[in-house]
């Protein structure tokens, strides 16, 4: 069925969600679903399903462990739509955003992943079009992040899903997004970025969280770079950037926050590395 299937995994929040609630009324929602999977204590949300759910078609599903990737995989098994996005429960749309996916895929049929604009931290100057392996392999054409990613539910299905062992609070604490983009294009998937559709959520420069989570976010990248075939030049380049940056900055903060970038990186890429095939049989 034609329509858009939101999957929402959210955990403690709930001013955040009301905003992008609100966002999503600004569209026509007589083909569209949010499936929100919860994973907070019993009842925190039960105020503001009912709040919602007589202008919204909002399923309600609980998870008791706290696992964002699970969340999003077992919300999309419930999808009815025949495309489905994974927003945060931070984010929201622009006015008439979702409205305009759907006349992307209808008037693009070929495509299966389409990529929207990331308003805080937008690529500057890509143009909306197709992308392929050398685009995404660049790691400086468009955002992989989970929120501006829209599938053909077939076609995440087709994947298998998010992997369920990377992500917040799993040893590769990120980049389970930009995994599942580089799946996509590896296995030949059509591959379209339209600059014009926006979705807003903050942007939180990676260098300025704690260093732990630098390192835990970073190794997803180290990640990436080994689980596909991204050339021997950009993987140099994201590993020799950050000790670069360290070796300039006369910050004594940054050049901590700079070395656990690359440490988290190189961590990702052996852990990787050792553990290819376990990664591919039982991540998903």
């Amino acid at each position: 069925m034609n329509g858009i299937s939101a999957v929402v995994a959210t955990l403690n929040r709930k001013e955040e969600l009301r905003r992008l609630l609100d966002s999503v009324l600004q569209n026509d929602l007589s083909r569209f679903e949010l499936i929100l999977v919860d994973q907070n204590p019993e009842g925190f949300l039960d105020d503001l399903v009912q709040e919602y759910s007589d202008r919204v078609d909002i399923r309600h599903l609980r998870q008791a462990e706290a696992n964002q990737s699970k969340a999003r995989n077992a919300g999309a098994r419930e999808a009815r739509y025949s495309i489905v996005c994974f927003p945060d429960d931070d984010c929201w749309f622009k006015e008439g955003a979702l409205d305009a996916v759907n006349r992307h895929f209808e008037d693009t049929p070929a495509t299966e992943l389409l990529i929207i604009n990331w308003v805080q931290n937008p690529y500057g100057g890509i143009p909306s079009g197709a992308l392929g392996k050398k685009e995404i392999y660049s790691f400086r054409s468009v955002g992989y992040v989970t929120y501006v990613l829209f599938f053909k539910t077939e076609c995440f299905h087709a994947l298998g899903g998010f992997l369920r062992n990377v992500g917040i609070g799993q040893f590769i604490g990120g980049g389970e997004d930009s995994e599942l983009t580089f799946r996509a294009v590896s296995r030949g998937m059509q591959i379209w970025y339209d600059a014009s559709i926006l979705v807003y959520h903050h942007y939180i420069p990676v260098r300025t969280r704690p260093h732990s989570v630098i390192r835990a976010r970073q190794r997803g990248m180290g990640m990436v770079y080994a689980a596909y075939d991204v050339p021997y030049m950009i993987i140099i380049r994201g590993m020799v950037a950050p000790l670069l940056k360290m070796v300039v900055t006369l910050d004594r903060r940054k050049s901590g926050e700079l070395y656990n970038m690359f440490r988290g990186r190189m961590e990702g890429f052996v852990h990787t590395i050792r553990n290819k095939r376990q990664l591919q049989e039982t991540g998903i």
